[in-house]
């Protein structure tokens, strides 16, 4: 039985897995390989980084929280920063480039968070607009940002419509309808195992 359920959790999450990649707009990631042509002059056509700016692929900022890379592309980021164990601290740091549309900045970061070898969760446009505020404040140092593995602190709320990012269309989420087939599957399972 433990075998069973075991098969069936590592399906739900292969399933999840799978859905995640499918989820990603193929156009929006044409949008990102493009975009990505000015941020290749620094880090690499491949994202393996130059002497003007560390490594994308691999890097623990690119696969930690999406707060990092939206406010380092909003605002900039300057001093030293630490990638994959080596320390970089390019002069004059990474400029801001907060002249570009949400949906660019979006599309360009879920790009550079789903190549070279990275597989993190895409970048949305409603996250860039959220932290619009941002734009215009002095460049980042990595003191300023939620170290990657932490959590990001609460932000300040700021007056907005919170319903404005739901899809009409969908009641749950669907990793709340994925858990609940998962605890019935489990729960059948069980009890034909106790009935035999």
């Amino acid at each position: 039985m433990r075998s069973f359920v075991a098969r069936l959790i590592l399906l739900m999450l292969m399933h999840v897995a799978f859905v995640r990649a499918a989820e990603i707009d193929p156009a929006v990631m044409e949008v990102g390989r493009v975009q990505f042509m000015m941020c290749a002059a620094c880090h690499g056509k491949e994202g393996e980084g130059t002497a003007a700016a560390p490594p994308l692929a691999g890097s623990e900022w690119v696969g930690g929280g999406a707060e990092n890379l939206i406010r380092i592309q909003l605002r900039g980021l300057r001093g030293p920063i630490t990638v994959k164990g080596r320390e970089y601290d390019i002069a004059g740091g990474m400029a801001p480039m907060a002249y570009q549309r949400d949906e660019q900045i979006a599309a360009v970061l879920t790009y550079v968070r789903q190549s070279f070898g990275n597989d993190a969760p895409p970048v949305q446009a409603s996250e860039v607009a959220a932290l619009r505020g941002e734009v215009g404040k002095p460049q980042l140092t990595v003191a300023d940002l939620v170290p990657h593995g932490q959590a990001a602190p609460a932000a300040v709320a700021t007056p907005s419509n919170k319903y404005a990012n739901l899809d009409e269309g969908e009641s749950f989420p669907r990793w709340v309808v994925i858990g609940i087939i998962v605890a019935l599957l489990a729960g059948v399972g069980l009890w034909l195992a106790k009935s035999k």
